[in-house]
Order: C-alpha cells, then sequence, then structure tokens
C-alpha cells in the first residue's frame, strides 16, 4: 500500500521587512524556494541589494516535509542569526522557503540575546508579509475518449470542480486533469459514467495545486 502525499506550507510570495535596533538595520525577505539553486539565486539578490550590509544569515526548507535545510551565521556569533531565522520556519511550518536576513551594524553590541531576537522577528514580519499558501497534492490523470463525448465529459469535469490543464485532438481527445490525491477512484467513475466504460484513464505524475 502506497503512502498517501501530504499537503505541506510554503509561502505565498515574497515578502520583505526592515528592523532597526539601537541603531543597527536588519532587512529581511521571504521568498518561495524550489531548489538549492533558487536558494542560491535570492541569497545573491540580496547580497547584491545590499552589498555594504556586514552580514547576510540566512536559512531555508526545501521538501515537501523539509528534509534538505540549512542555515549560516554568516560570521554573527554562533547561533544568533542562522539558528533564530530557522526556528522561525519550523515554528511557522514552512518549507520550501528560504528567509535572507542582511544586517548593517549600527556601532552598539546587542550581545547574544539580542542579536538572536532581532534576526528572529525581522525574519518572522518577513514570512508574514510574503503570506502563506497551502499547497494541495493532485495526480495528473489523463482521460481518453471519443470526440462525440469531449463535451459532456467538459461538463461534467466543470461541475465536478476540475479544471483541464491540457487538451489535445488526435483520432481521439484527450485530457489532462488534475485530481486531488484522495479522489482518484471519483474520477475514475466520472470518466466511466459519461463515457460508459469507454474512456481510458491513464495516472501522470504528482503535482502540488495551491488550495
Amino acid at each position: 500500500m502506497r503512502d498517501e502525499p501530504l499537503p505541506f506550507r510554503t509561502v505565498a510570495g515574497s515578502g520583505r521587512a526592515e528592523l532597526e535596533i539601537k541603531r543597527s538595520r536588519f532587512l529581511a525577505v521571504a521568498a518561495p524556494t524550489a531548489d538549492e539553486q533558487a536558494v542560491r539565486a535570492v541569497l545573491g539578490d540580496e547580497r547584491a541589494r545590499h552589498p555594504d550590509a556586514g552580514h547576510h544569515a540566512f536559512a531555508y526548507r526545501l521538501g515537501h516535509d523539509g528534509e534538505i535545510g540549512r542555515f549560516s551565521d554568516d560570521g554573527e556569533p554562533g547561533g544568533t542569526a542562522g539558528r533564530p531565522i530557522m526556528e522561525v520556519l519550523l515554528r511557522e511550518s514552512v518549507v520550501d522557503a528560504v528567509v535572507v536576513v542582511s544586517r548593517y551594524f549600527g556601532g552598539v553590541l546587542l550581545g547574544a540575546g539580542g542579536l538572536a531576537r532581532a534576526y528572529g522577528k525581522a525574519a518572522t514580519e518577513a514570512i508574514h508579509v510574503a503570506g502563506f499558501r497551502r499547497m494541495l497534492p493532485h495526480i495528473l490523470m489523463r482521460a481518453v475518449v471519443a470526440y462525440s463525448l469531449a463535451g459532456a465529459l467538459e461538463q461534467a469535469l466543470a461541475r465536478a470542480g476540475l479544471t483541464i490543464h491540457d487538451i489535445q485532438y488526435t483520432d481521439s481527445v484527450s485530457l489532462a486533469v488534475p485530481v486531488p490525491a484522495a479522489d482518484e477512484a471519483d474520477f475514475l467513475r466520472l470518466i466511466a459514467d459519461i463515457t460508459a466504460g469507454t474512456g481510458q484513464v491513464e495516472a501522470g505524475p504528482l503535482v502540488y495545486l495551491p488550495e
């Protein structure tokens, strides 16, 4: 028996926040990232945006369970920057996302506790500005039906709240439809009912779509 795919939570888009604490400025960005290449791109953009910042601490979690994760203090005292940012990602249950916090030193030492609170607060505010998006697992199902049945099938799919991803016309009509992972059996019955058992259905890849 296969494991059922589970939903996951990520950020809805990019979000920015800025804090000033004892003349130190903390500029944070949270962004969705599908892989480590995207993480590096966000980090590179922030270093270019804030070239005079003394530190660019970051944390990221990738994979639907956050199985890939890393954080960096980028020269701040150990545990005062990257780890607090990672703790925000964990607390908010966010994956496929990166947070970068760039710091301009203001001349006043904040202490380990002060730094950790500042980095954590900046990360939290950036994530909340970005907002959250719940991603649900779907199976990309492809149904192949006769031309005479295509119109009725499209109407039935619309009534069922399903969206056609792609249509191909050859000697028959092939429709690709993302189906919620728990509803595969219902989709098969729908196709069988509309086509009187003549329709063909093939299960494709797992895809995630916003709720």
